[in-house]
Order: structure tokens, then C-alpha cells, then sequence
């Protein structure tokens, strides 16, 4: 499709060629060969990265902070700063 096409005040512009809300759609919607116990939970699998701070000093458990990151991106934060905030 071409540029002058999609400026054209008539017509809309294609929100799937560039929306990932169909693709995404696809990846949540439930799979009948898996049930919800094979499924790990999430704390479970946060727990398991490895640390890789330095261990001197008070810090918050990674998994703390790996579940607090994941809450945040799920909310709408797309960047450092707004993870923090």
C-alpha cells in the first residue's frame, strides 16, 4: 500500500498491519493440552534466575524485584524510568 493511499482523508488506515493485538491475542488464548497444573508459577520460575549483584550490602530479593518489574511492564510501563515510578 502505498503513502498516498493511507493519506487519503476517505479512507482508514489498516490498524492490523502494524497493531500486535491480533498476534498477541493468538499467544493468551487457552491450549486444551495443557492444564493449569503443568503450567510453573510464575514466583516459582522468578526464584530460579540466578543473582547476579554483588552480594555485599542490602538488597531486595531478585524474585522481589523481577515480579514488581513484570506487574509494571504488564500495567503499561515501557521504560526504566516508568518502572521505577
Amino acid at each position: 500500500m502505498e503513502f498516498s493511499t493511507l493519506c487519503d482523508l476517505g479512507l482508514a488506515v489498516p490498524a492490523d498491519a502494524s497493531s500486535p493485538i491480533s498476534p498477541v491475542f493468538e499467544q493468551l488464548r487457552p491450549h486444551p493440552e495443557v492444564s493449569g497444573n503443568d503450567l510453573p508459577d510464575l514466583l516459582e520460575r522468578l526464584a530460579q534466575v540466578p543473582d547476579p549483584r554483588d552480594p555485599r550490602g542490602v538488597r531486595p530479593p531478585l524474585m522481589t524485584l523481577l515480579a514488581l518489574t513484570a506487574c509494571a511492564v504488564l500495567t503499561g510501563a515501557r521504560s526504566l524510568l516508568a518502572v521505577s515510578e
